[in-house]
């Protein structure tokens, strides 16, 4: 969990040690049983008692209703700053609640939902990512302050841990799958309240992030096998007068058995970019894309990805642009033949496809970057080119940057390294 924050909470050492501070921390919990006893989750318990003065921070309520935590420098959620706070769910947070909350009946696997995630929390880098597979730092760890990725893989962290906060946010209740705490249930709203930093995140980009999960296997949607009654119970709900199949219920796994080389080798990071189906169909084959991925459709196919394959055959290994991304979302829409807006949503998904090796940079970044220019002489700087970005092509770049600019070619090695 963020360091920065740490200085801000003036009672977390006091919470932290609440066990040898039984009398203090009474005194900070005092609350009406009547306002928390039909409270399930603990986000719900910490948006209806006095967190700040728990943690020794200001708070305030936001337009939407929910309440910040303040610090001189932060702003936070009140599940993750509670939590840094207290530290280990595991260690702590099933004992805090019975001791000073006890009102809020922890469901039978509740113990276990805060080992699993306090484990997947641990087993994710920190720092430079010293010991973590190429493929965990091309999705989790920034290379440096010049990495392009950079803001994506923070997110990427932060909704990684979200998802594992999810486990220990649900303490009432039944328990939703047939293996002990591994059964959570996602919603967007609800991921939204325990990311340590929401303003960087939308719901896009949250859908995004967990498809990328599924795809590693890190969390997958609850098959029915795997389901208690419970958790089966869940899979539908009415809506008007017809039963309407519900995809929130999802099987927590392990961060170090996920498979994030399979993410890292097929897809470049990109989270304001969906993944297409029909890519998972390409990766998995038609029964796991149905059974796994039921909620996704559409989007780039297989006849698309490969013309472009083929002209990176032909124009991928030099520094000159491959095309407009407009002559991209043509070809595409005659290709396919769906309509304009479609179609320049596709080019977008093409850059995803990492074997594909391209990007879409507007002309003024390209020429910044390195890219021979010459036959886009009338384009305008705003409008965006299609680039190669083959080792090749980023070599031919940085020797043409040769004694320019360190940043940008620091950048570019980045991109070469990843």
């Amino acid at each position: 969990m963020n360091e920065e924050n740490i200085m801000g909470y003036k009672n977390k050492e006091l919470l932290t040690n609440w066990a040898d501070n039984i009398d203090k921390v009474a005194e900070l919990t005092k609350h009406s049983t009547t306002r928390t006893a039909k409270k399930t989750q603990l986000s719900e318990l910490l948006n209806t008692v006095s967190t700040g003065k728990i943690v020794g921070a200001k708070e305030r309520k936001e337009l939407n209703g929910k309440k910040v935590i303040l610090t001189s420098n932060s702003k936070a959620n009140p599940v993750p700053a509670f939590l840094e706070c207290l530290g280990s769910p595991e260690e702590q947070l099933p004992a805090f609640l019975k001791q000073f909350y006890p009102e809020m009946l922890q469901r039978v696997d509740y113990k276990r939902a805060c080992s699993i995630a306090t484990s997947n929390i641990l087993q994710m880098p920190s720092g430079r990512g010293s010991g973590a597979s190429k493929a965990v730092k091309n999705l989790f760890v920034p290379a440096n302050k010049f990495d392009p990725w950079r803001d994506d893989k923070k997110l990427m962290a932060d909704v990684y841990q979200a998802v594992n906060l999810l486990a220990a946010n649900q303490v009432t209740g039944h328990q939703l799958s047939k293996e002990p705490g591994r059964g959570i249930y996602i919603t967007k709203d609800l991921m939204m309240d325990m990311l340590e930093h929401p303003e960087k995140a939308t719901k896009a980009k949250i859908a995004n992030a967990l498809v990328l999960m599924r795809v590693a296997g890190s969390i997958h949607l609850a098959q029915p096998d795997e389901l208690s009654d419970s958790g089966k119970k869940l899979m539908e709900f009415n809506n008007g007068s017809k039963l309407v199949k519900s995809h929130h219920v999802y099987i927590l796994g392990d961060f170090n058995t996920s498979n994030w080389d399979l993410v890292s080798d097929n897809f470049t990071l990109n989270l304001n970019t969906p993944i297409s189906k029909e890519m998972l169909i390409q990766l998995f084959g038609e029964k796991v894309a149905s059974d796994y991925f039921p909620d996704l459709s559409g989007g780039v196919g297989k006849r698309e990805i490969n013309f472009f394959m083929g002209i990176k055959a032909q124009k991928g290994y030099t520094n000159e642009p491959i095309m407009t991304a407009k002559a991209a979302a043509d070809t595409i829409s005659s290709l396919a033949s769906v309509k304009d807006r479609t179609a320049r949503q596709w080019v977008d998904e093409v850059c995803t496809v990492k074997p594909v090796e391209m990007e879409k940079l507007s002309k003024a970044s390209a020429g910044r970057y390195g890219y021979e220019l010459k036959g886009y002489k009338d384009t305008k700087p705003a409008e965006k080119l299609l680039v190669p970005t083959t080792k090749e092509a980023l070599r031919m770049c940085r020797e043409k940057l040769a004694d320019k600019n360190d940043k940008l070619k620091k950048e570019l090695k980045v991109r070469m390294h990843r």
